[in-house]
């Protein structure tokens, strides 16, 4: 297993990039709400497994987040018809010094600041749900977009939701798997589409693979989508590879 150690390394050295993929409309797949940056090794763009877990376990996940959202924010600031996302752990979501050159510049670029969408994952608890709420209520002051990721697979709950109220709820991709053969769960992404409308104005339905997802995410009141039947995710989406920028020193781990 790859270790934080040696995944930093490679952060530093520019190895790593985003490549993006598209969220779209689903009655037609040509109207983009956002392009999604997903990590990927440069010389290896089909390999999209990285060590979050151990990196949330070890608690230095906020290096690779804060350099995810300066790496798209150069993008944006490039091409002002752009409208990209990124996804940030759970960790990583509370005020502190650590994100005040990123929130300054966002303060002084509206412009890009709305173009930007922020997903924050439930797979780790954040330092405070107080902390949390005050994160992600300061990026919609400043006129970010922000989407709540995978939701109903991690430690999330409705009352940070309720308290937040997100732009976009994004409905893990399992639902929709489960829902390809199991009737019962069916009805479970029927009610969870209808739920989450009520938490957020908009609702992505995550892992949608073929033409047959598409119509059941659509039955079960879908709008919104995302997955390999509208693109996978492609390094040079945006033309040339959107490269990380990572510190040379490796970040503390916790004990």
């Amino acid at each position: 297993m790859q270790s934080v150690k040696d995944f930093y390394r490679e952060l530093a050295q520019g190895r790593l990039a985003l490549a993006f993929q598209p969220v779209v409309w689903l009655p037609d797949a040509s109207r983009v709400l956002y392009q999604e940056g997903l990590l990927r090794h440069v010389e290896q763009p089909g390999n999209g497994v990285y060590p979050f877990a151990m990196l949330e376990r070890h608690q230095v996940m906020r290096e690779l987040d804060r350099s995810v959202v300066g790496c798209v924010i150069e993008r944006l600031l490039e091409d002002a018809h752009l409208r990209l996302g990124c996804n940030i752990s759970a960790q990583s979501a509370i005020i502190d010094p650590f994100w005040s050159a990123t929130l300054a510049q966002l303060r002084e670029a509206p412009s890009v600041a709305a173009r930007l969408v922020i997903e924050i994952t439930e797979s780790a608890t954040p330092p405070s749900t107080e902390a949390a709420i005050e994160f992600v209520l300061c990026l919609r002051e400043l006129g970010c977009r922000v989407a709540v990721d995978d939701f109903g697979a991690g430690l999330g709950t409705l009352e940070f939701i309720r308290q937040t109220r997100p732009d976009m709820v994004k409905i893990d991709q399992g639902y929709l798997q489960r829902a390809r053969s199991e009737p019962n769960s069916v009805q479970t992404l029927k009610h969870l589409v209808q739920l989450c409308k009520t938490l957020a104005p908009c609702v992505i339905i995550e892992g949608i693979e073929s033409e047959a997802d598409r119509a059941l995410a659509t039955a079960c009141g879908g709008e919104w989508g995302q997955g390999y039947l509208f693109g996978r995710p492609r390094l040079d989406r945006l033309g040339a590879p959107c490269r990380l920028r990572g510190v040379a020193a490796e970040p503390v781990v916790a004990g």
